[in-house]
Formats: C-alpha cells, structure tokens, sequence
C-alpha cells in the first residue's frame, strides 16, 4: 500500500529552501505548525526504527532572506485571498503520486484536509494549548501523471518514422488520462474537459505530422507536446475536486509565468535531474502582473476570488488552486518549459508569488533511501539524517 510522505520547505518570505522529510498523512501534525516566523536554529532530522516513518523534524539556522520587491509578489487581494488570516500554502506532487485514480483521489482528499486547517500553538506562548488555525488558502502544483511525460515523448519519436505510430501513441496517453478523467467526476463536470483534452490531441497530432518532412524534432516542439501531460493532469485534478463540492480552480501556468531562458535550444533536460532548471528565470514583474489578472478573471468565474457582492453568501471555506508545473511561457508568447523536475521549481515560484508561508513536496516513498531501489536493490531507507547529509543525497 503506498503512502505519501512530505519534503517540507519553509518560506520566509523566500526562495531559500531547506528541506526535510515529513510523515505520511497518517501520522501526527504537530509539527505543521510551523511558521515563517519559526525560530529554526540547528539542523537535524529524525526517524524511527520502525518500517514506516515516524514524524521528522527540522530546524536550521540561515541568514535573513533579502526584502523582496514588492513588484515581483503578488498585491494583498491575491496574498490573503478573501481576507484570510492564514497565508497560502503550496503542495507539490509529482508523476509517482498521480499514477492511477486511486492517487488522484488520494492527493484530492489529502488537499481538502490540508485546506481546512490544523491545530496551532500561539507563536508566543510555547507551551500553551492548541488552537484551530482556520482554514488555509491552499495551491497544488502538479505534474504530469506517472509515465506520461515518456509516452508523450515517444509521440514526438515515433512521428519522425511513422505518423501512424506516433498517432496510436498519442491515443494511448490520451485514453489512459481520460480513463482516469472519468473514473473521479460525473459526466456534467468531465464532459468540457474530455472536450478540451481530446482538442489538444489533435493540436499535437498537427504539430508532429511535419517532423517526418523535415527529419528531425526542434526542441521547443517536444517542449509544447510534453507540457500537455501537466495541462491534462491539473485538470483531472481539479475534476476530482469539484466533483467533491470544494472552491475550487485550475491554472494553465503557460497563461501566468514568463520566464527567460539561457538554454532555450537545450530541450527538456535529463531525466531526473534538476540541474537543467538553472538556466530558466522567471520575470517576476510581468508574472506577479499575470497572476493578479488571472485571480480577478478567472478566479472570479471560478468562484475562488469571492466578490463584494457575493461575500454574504461565501461558506468561508479556502480556495484550492491546481496549478500546472513545468510548463511556462516566454516573453513572445511562446509556450515553453522549467526542463525535466522542473515542477518543484513551478512550487517555489508561485509560493513567492502569492507570499506563501511554505511549501510542501509530497513523495509516494516510505522514506530516504541509501540508493534508488529501483536500481539498486539492496538500498534501505535511512533512519537518521542530518541536513547536509541530505544535501549530499
């Protein structure tokens, strides 16, 4: 049975991320109380013995971030959506995590939870009693579905010998997604966005058929085509979300965070590493710009945004944003992305943006391991880790 644990980073007010691993949903939430305002003075972190992990703690010392113009931060409308007196928190979940429906219902539930709040101590009074914190504005960025990004891949490949390959690839991928689409909501909620979905087979399927003529795969081309594998699932997502009667949105990042990239010709990167992302940045001044626009357009139609006409009637619940990781735009308009395991960097960026107190990376793994399991077999997961091991790993 799989477990999702969390990589916990704390953001204050940001882009210096130090991280720690964290239990599975199951356990105990003490410790998720942590603010920006935490006191973090040392780092170590800690596990039990025992098979499945036990809540890991982590603190560090590090110097005050640098102010953070306020032209590159979303305004107060956005920051504390509805007038919330919590700030955003920012989910991660990638492609292992959002393999199958079971997953999706998984990361959907476990959202909700997070959403609607936690007991907390008064950062003033240490030993006091708990209090409820309300809920919490609350955004998921997501990646493409577990093995989505290869098979779209291979689409691209395929074309370049066999349109009619790359076309029974491509309905692959596609049914695959809808399959789990249709799993999660009912038809009134699936039927716009199987729509949708199916329209953005046929665009790929246009965009790849000239590969053959001119025999080989420009980089921005596999860049457009793969990024639809975060498109389809933060809308599957978001389905399986309003199916549950939740304030809820989807965000296509391609409408909201412009980047300028140094390796624009490179393509995607290498498979799980994050080292290509490093010569992507963003332009914080035209995305925060973007994405106040989005939350007083979209947002308002959505009914995440909750106008002064319609206050009276808001449940008082949080808004839960799915956002697309890994993919972004250029300055020209050009869809692009963050390269491979570029969806973190999707998190830590929309968490400066809408001033987010944290941001947490959930993983489907019992834990730290010595190696990949999958590669080396006798790999064992860690028990205790200090922060600079960590950072070795």
């Amino acid at each position: 049975k799989m477990h999702l644990h969390r990589h916990f980073f704390a953001a204050a007010p940001f882009l210096t991320t130090v991280a720690a691993f964290a239990p599975s949903k199951h356990q105990q939430r003490q410790q998720n109380g942590i603010s920006s305002s935490s006191p973090w003075n040392k780092a170590s972190f800690f596990t039990s013995n025992n098979k499945r992990l036990q809540p890991l703690s982590v603190s560090f010392s590090s110097p005050p971030p640098k102010s953070i113009p306020a032209s590159e931060i979303c305004p107060p409308s956005v920051t504390s959506p509805n007038d919330s007196v919590n700030a955003w928190e920012v989910h991660k979940f990638g492609g292992a995590s959002l393999a199958d429906a079971g997953l999706y219902r998984k990361v959907g539930d476990l959202l909700i939870s997070e959403s609607s709040g936690r007991m907390v101590k008064s950062s003033e009074d240490e030993e006091g009693e708990e209090t409820p914190s309300g809920p919490i504005p609350t955004m998921a960025v997501v990646s493409a579905r577990g093995g989505m990004t290869d098979q779209l891949v291979a689409v691209v490949d395929s074309a370049l010998q066999d349109i009619s390959a790359a076309e029974i690839a491509l309905d692959k991928a596609l049914e695959g997604q809808l399959s789990i689409l249709n799993e999660l909501a009912p038809v009134e909620i699936t039927a716009e966005i199987e729509e949708r979905m199916r329209k953005d087979a046929k665009d790929i399927l246009s965009v790849v058929q000239s590969l053959r003529m001119i025999r080989s795969v420009p980089p921005s081309v596999m860049e457009v085509v793969t990024g639809f594998g975060e498109i389809w699932s933060a809308q599957t997502l978001y389905a399986y979300l309003k199916h549950k009667g939740v304030k809820t949105a989807w965000l296509d990042a391609r409408d909201v965070l412009v980047v300028k990239s140094e390796g624009a010709n490179a393509g995607l990167g290498d498979k799980g590493s994050a080292s290509s992302t490093g010569g992507v940045t963003p332009l914080w001044v035209e995305t925060a710009t973007r994405m106040e626009e989005w939350w007083n357009s979209e947002g308002l139609s959505e009914g995440v945004n909750i106008s002064e006409e319609n206050i009276e009637d808001d449940d008082g619940s949080a808004p839960i944003i799915v956002v697309t990781g890994f993919v972004a735009t250029t300055s020209d308009g050009v869809p692009t992305t963050l390269k491979r395991s570029g969806s973190d960097y999707s998190a830590t960026i929309f968490a400066k943006l809408v001033g987010s107190a944290r941001v947490t990376m959930w993983k489907n793994t019992d834990g730290v391991y010595t190696a990949d399991p999958r590669r080396v077999p006798e790999a064992f997961s860690i028990a205790s880790l200090k922060y600079d091991e960590a950072m070795e790993l």
